[in-house]
């Protein structure tokens, strides 16, 4: 038997070219050439229909991102990781567009649009009309506004002013014309520096006021961070004409949250960032404003209308709650001016949240809805009415249940009624979602299409008083197709543009024409690797020990003819399930183009490993279901690895397992309490609960409510039950609450200290995912070797 396995894995390396992996410590490392070639891959470039639909904006950018990128001078202020010398956001997990295409779709040749050499792209739209596009480039002397014709190659510099895009988009159009801007303050001069020698000690006060936040990253530390804050994201909001280049200035130089402009044109909703700031909390996080605000409404000449709210700093939020006052305050669609807002009640002993609405000439706000649970979004139709969906879970936790309303804001005579009230686990049972078309009282909808014999994209078009849903398209079988926009009517018939693959054919952009049936390919990829072709994907469900049913994908490497058994890579993350049946759901067929990018764990199959991909860790209980957590995982983990092997697939002496983020948690843990893996893989994960001891994930309770949870939970505190050797590998700059760079290094610490087989290794300059060349080819790297000496090899 282990003849025929040498046999085999010699085989397919000769076959498909993979070299094993070698190198040392100290410098960078690389897989064999084939996979560093096929990271280079650039895959389907983005996109953007023009309003007219006679052209489609292909927006390339390069698969990974420079060491050099990554490794550039940044600010961490106030929760926000900014370049210095640019004033934007600091690069980090996605390389910035570089490159951009119009694509006429009448299949005239494509225009390529000329532009500087090096130059980083975003914020691309097209203006209002479709006549040009507008985007911000980024050089080494800062952000500025450019614009190209539609379909034209020349672009140039609208002004040679620099934007401040330290918080996001700069802009905002007007009209066709003229944008809205934030610009850097004329002679704003050079950034405070910080004292060599300190006037003092930093220091912080505690009081009987409980402060319940999470282990944020990013924050400003003391008075010298404030006016760096300060310096960085003060703004001059000024008119900007989009023909010359002038500039009219608006108000004053402020810290603008959010400047939004009202239908008509004629008012700034704004909302000023001022003090006092906080030293344990960021800006803005996961939907919450944390810092203070002045919310506002201004004219266009920058003069206040009227004063929406002030509100204080919010260090006291509880664990995975609200913030008072307005959130999500937007103008209502089809109004000439009006606000609307969500705010938390004052009691939740009926109503969780209001939405109210404040129309010119803003002088008393009055109630469209009352919701039962956390609210979430409002969608505006054409003719007035509001699709406003409310869930069971906010802000950090993922819902399980929605129901979505249709409310008639200012018409008495017509009550809310609710239009869907789902579960948000059963993905077999999702209607869709609204696009932003509407005929009368129809509305379109796009859906996913999952059941389980495949994975179908459909759009619908639901009746918003009976119900009633007719489908108006749906991918073919044998295809995966997404419908990107919607065109025409019924009347007149309908295009589609189609992102279209099949298990065979690379991604591609296709224009469907429903009436004739005609579809047109406006984009053509290579297949990058034709042997991936040949990998056979299970869809494989059973059940764990408690009844629970279970499923997941499981890949077979190309080549294999199921004559022997394989060693096996496990990649999981667990998740919180209410609904016992749905943890099962899995598609019988999948006719996407497998790809790979990034350090994905996929790339095992061209080494001869058979992956198991997702298989279901389900953690059932609702609130306390943390009070199981180990049990259920390991009876998870026991029902997938008796699936694999029982199937004559996995080879039960060599079986890895390995995740990213709370799917490296599950790893660590998988290892302390089983002996069902030979090896695992923890990636920019957390191993100590009690170093975030307000909360995690699903978790509501803190550590001192829930001291034994914590404890359990946590594979730091399990050490000593490791016996099976762990690789972990961090981003030494990852900015998520719950996976601080720490938590690796104190998980290395005692493994190391115990005699437990581990090696850490620390990727520079990364994020909680990683982005750099030679950052994705170290981590696949070290992941080869580790799992080819310990469980390959085993």
């Amino acid at each position: 038997m282990r003849f025929t396995l040498f046999c085999f894995s010699l085989v397919f390396l000769l076959i498909y070219g993979i070299s094993p992996v070698n190198g040392s410590d100290g410098t960078y490392q690389s897989p064999d050439q084939k996979i560093k070639d096929i990271l280079e891959w650039p895959g389907l470039p983005g996109q953007q229909m023009s309003p007219g639909g006679e052209y489609l904006l292909l927006m390339h950018r390069p698969p990974m991102l420079e060491l050099e990128d990554i490794a550039r001078p940044r600010k961490h202020l106030a929760g926000y990781r900014i370049d210095p010398q640019t004033n934007g956001p600091s690069l980090s997990r996605t390389a910035p567009v570089n490159a951009l295409t119009f694509l006429p779709t009448d299949g005239s040749d494509p225009v390529k649009v000329d532009l500087p050499e090096n130059a980083r792209l975003d914020h691309i739209r097209f203006a209002p009309g479709g006549d040009y596009l507008t985007f911000t480039l980024t050089d080494d002397t800062g952000i500025r506004l450019w614009k190209v014709e539609t379909g034209a190659s020349a672009a140039k510099k609208v002004s040679n002013k620099p934007l401040n895009a330290a918080t996001g988009n700069p802009c905002t159009f007007i009209d066709a014309t003229n944008a809205l801007c934030e610009f850097i303050p004329p002679n704003r001069g050079n950034a405070p520096e910080r004292p060599e020698v300190p006037a003092g000690p930093s220091a912080q006060d505690a009081d009987d006021r409980a402060t319940p936040v999470r282990t944020f990253r990013d924050l400003l530390k003391d008075e010298h961070d404030e006016k760096l804050y300060e310096y960085y994201f003060t703004s001059q909001l000024k008119e900007l004409s989009l023909n010359d280049g002038s500039v009219t200035p608006v108000g004053e130089p402020e810290i603008f949250d959010n400047v939004s402009l009202s239908p008509n044109r004629d008012y700034l909703f704004v909302s000023r960032t001022v003090r006092p700031y906080s030293f344990i909390v960021p800006d803005w996080w996961r939907r919450n404003d944390w810092f203070p605000r002045e919310m506002e409404i201004w004219n266009r000449n920058g003069d206040k209308v009227q004063h929406v709210a002030s509100l204080p700093l919010a260090e006291d939020i509880a664990v995975y709650d609200v913030r008072s006052g307005p959130r999500d305050p937007h103008w209502q669609r089809g109004e000439d001016a009006t606000l609307v807002w969500t705010e938390d009640a004052e009691n939740h002993d009926h109503y969780r949240e209001h939405l109210y609405r404040l129309s010119y000439p803003f002088d008393e706000a009055e109630r469209i809805i009352s919701l039962e649970d956390r609210y979430w979004d409002t969608r505006w139709l054409n003719d007035g009415r509001a699709l406003v969906t409310e869930v069971d879970r906010y802000p950090y936790r993922a819902a399980s249940w929605t129901r979505t309303w249709v409310v008639h804001p200012g018409d008495n005579d017509h009550e809310p009624y609710t239009l869907f009230d789902r579960s948000v686990e059963d993905d077999f049972d999702d209607p869709g979602s609204p696009i932003g078309r509407q005929d009368g009282d129809w509305i379109y909808l796009r859906g996913d299409g999952l059941s389980p014999e495949g994975e179908r994209p459909f759009i619908d078009r639901i009746h918003l008083e009976t119900k009633e849903t007719k489908r108006v398209w749906e991918s073919r079988d044998g295809y995966y197709e997404y419908p990107l926009r919607v065109m025409g009517n019924p009347e007149d018939g309908y295009r589609f543009l189609l992102r279209k693959e099949t298990r065979l054919d690379p991604p591609a952009y296709v224009l469907k024409n429903a009436d004739s049936g005609e579809r047109t390919q406006l984009t053509h990829l290579d297949d990058p690797v034709p042997e991936l072709r040949e990998v056979e994907r299970i869809a494989l469900t059973y059940e764990r020990e408690d009844g629970v049913e279970l499923s997941g994908t499981v890949y077979l490497p190309p080549g294999y003819d199921g004559d022997e058994r394989l060693p096996v890579m496990l990649w999981a993350y667990p998740r919180e399930f209410v609904d016992a049946d749905a943890a099962g759901q899995i598609a019988e067929e999948d006719h996407r183009f497998m790809q790979l990018s990034g350090p994905t764990h996929l790339f095992f199959l061209l080494r001869g490993y058979a992956i198991f991909d997702g298989p279901s860790i389900a953690i059932l209980g609702g609130e306390h279901a943390n009070d199981t957590y180990v049990e259920q995982l390991v009876m998870s983990a026991e029902a997938a690895v008796d699936a694999i092997v029982e199937e004559g697939i996995a080879d039960p002496d060599r079986i890895g397992v390995g995740g990213h983020s709370y799917g490296g948690f599950m790893t660590a843990n998988l290892l302390a309490h089983t002996d069902l893996f030979q090896a695992g893989i923890a990636r920019s994960a957390a191993f100590n609960r009690t170093l975030t001891p307000f909360g995690f994930q699903n978790e509501l309770r803190t550590l001192w409510e829930a001291t034994d949870v914590y404890t359990a939970m946590s594979p730091f505190m399990n050490v000593h039950r490791i016996d099976a050797p762990m690789l972990m590998i961090h981003g030494a700059d990852d900015p998520n609450p719950g996976t601080f760079p720490m938590q690796t290094e104190r998980m290395f610490h005692a493994m190391q200290g115990l005699g437990k087989e581990a090696r850490k290794v620390m990727l520079p300059f990364e994020d909680h995912g990683y982005g750099a060349r030679e950052s994705i080819h170290h981590a696949l790297y070290e992941m080869f070797k580790w799992m080819d000496e310990h469980v390959k090899d085993n």
